[in-house]
């Protein structure tokens, strides 16, 4: 399993910036809180974590100075330029275009103490969130926040789902565990030193205003260049094949 996993806590404001984690996230004997197998991307006051098998050609950070920073993990066919252009164009307060480029990725904007996390139009890489402390925890997975809170289950969410399987909105932002929210498709979390906000970034047709006809011909064409590029990105990604010391396991290649 990987995921990533973020804080951003109102402690932080006014405590200074101390080590990764320690923005007043701390165990019963004192100890700095941060999840188990994880690798720091950047600390305090706002600290993010990469938990799991991540590659490192799947996780990049492009920084513009020690608070402007922009994390990338995943499949993304943006250049370190591009994402250098796009953090500028993040702080000023755009957010689509952290979306438009080729792949399947999860971007993490980082402006000072306002932290951007940008959810994708179609939910495949899901952002949750919960509160946590004096803050907000998030994590592109609902299992570690709840584990995080020890989240009791939410029936609520769940008889939705028996009932209503195939209508998503019945769902709403719930998970199966209280507490835990979803940000939906087209959304954005955004943390302001621990206030949380949901912003949609994708631009919302007027039901009272008709909007003009599109060419068929160019929307197919449109989709097509969008899917060739996107199968073009993941197969120029590095391949990386297992070492001779891993267990194939009972079926080879399946390890």
């Amino acid at each position: 399993m990987r995921w990533l996993v973020g804080w951003s806590s109102t402690a932080a404001a006014a405590g200074g910036y101390g080590p990764v984690g320690s923005a007043g996230a701390t165990g019963v004997d004192g100890e700095t809180l941060q999840p188990v197998g994880s690798h720091p991307l950047w600390g305090d006051p706002d600290p993010l974590w990469a938990v799991g098998d991540w590659r490192p050609d799947e996780v990049r950070v492009v920084s513009a100075d020690a608070q402007t920073r922009i994390a990338v993990l995943g499949t993304c066919g943006a250049s370190d330029e591009q994402l250098r252009v796009a953090l500028f164009a993040a702080r000023g307060g755009a957010l689509r275009h952290l979306t438009a480029w080729p792949g399947s990725y999860t971007a993490v904007v980082q402006v000072g103490r306002r932290i951007t996390v940008c959810g994708d139009l179609a939910g495949a890489r899901p952002v949750f969130y919960t509160p946590f402390e004096r803050g907000v925890a998030y994590a592109t997975a609902a299992l570690p926040l709840a584990d995080l809170v020890e989240a009791n289950l939410d029936f609520g969410h769940l008889a939705a789902l028996l009932a209503a399987p195939d209508v998503p909105a019945a769902l709403q932002d719930s998970t199966p565990y209280e507490g835990v929210k979803r940000v939906p498709p087209g959304h954005a979390l955004i943390l302001r030193a621990g206030a949380r906000e949901i912003a949609g970034y994708e631009p919302v047709a007027s039901l009272a205003v008709a909007a003009p006809p599109a060419d068929p011909d160019h929307a197919v064409d449109a989709v097509r260049d969008a899917l060739v590029e996107a199968v073009r990105t993941r197969l120029a990604a590095p391949r990386h094949v297992p070492g001779a010391d891993i267990d194939p396991g009972p079926v080879p290649g399946m390890g």
